[in-house]
């Protein structure tokens, strides 16, 4: 991934293509920057299924890519993760990055849907916001959203990293089809904010009895 230019079509290394992208101010600086995620287009890395699902499954690897706008109107690399997008790797998967937004409030948010056509019952939605401070892109902010298909029972989980509170709800479908609502709040202290960098891959970080 180049480390400067002026367009996009200048940053995407060739053979690459674009999974999502995303622009805004992400350092308050009023300049424009870029997210994006990429995936390379190598027929080697295909691999052929014979079973359910998909027949072909796209195992090239994934980047994400982070610029910054400048005064002089050149777009700067400030991070670059070959791990924080989750490649699809099973055939009855659907495609997990549901998509890259800059926020109004600068913050950048990632999102993952994880549905599967066969192999399990469960479907979430997850979300991540990060902020650049402190000269990184600290995750401020979580939110995943779990259900079991077959009951309709539901979990949400907000964690709310600088204030240091986790709630969570839970949503249970009794034999009348009535929902009954458990709602509980946690509060943890947090020495410091994890990071794009820091957390390396989604969903290995273990905190709070689950993974993030």
């Amino acid at each position: 991934m180049a480390r400067s230019g002026k367009e996009m079509q200048d940053l995407v290394p060739y053979g690459w293509r674009v999974l999502s992208q995303a622009s805004g101010d992400l350092n308050g600086d009023g300049h424009e920057d870029f997210v994006f995620a990429l995936q390379n287009t190598l027929k080697e890395n295909y691999e052929y299924n014979d079973g359910l699902g998909v027949d072909t499954l796209d195992l090239n690897p994934r980047m994400l890519g982070i610029y910054f706008g400048k005064r002089n109107g050149k777009l700067k690399k400030a991070l670059q993760s070959n791990t924080f997008i989750i490649n699809r790797d099973v055939p009855t998967m659907d495609e997990p990055l549901y998509g890259l937004q800059i926020l109004s409030n600068g913050n950048l948010q990632i999102d993952f849907r994880f549905w599967y056509s066969a192999g399990s019952w469960h479907m979430s939605n997850d979300t991540y916001r990060f902020r650049f401070q402190n000269k990184s892109f600290e995750l401020v902010a979580y939110e995943k959203s779990e259900r079991h298909r077959g009951t309709g029972d539901e979990i949400d989980h907000s964690i709310d990293f600088e204030n240091g509170t986790l709630k969570i709800i839970t949503t249970t479908i009794g034999a009348n089809e009535e929902r009954e609502y458990k709602e509980e709040s946690i509060k943890f202290e947090l020495r410091r904010l994890k990071s794009i960098k820091t957390l390396g891959k989604p969903f290995e970080w273990e905190f709070q009895q689950f993974r993030i």
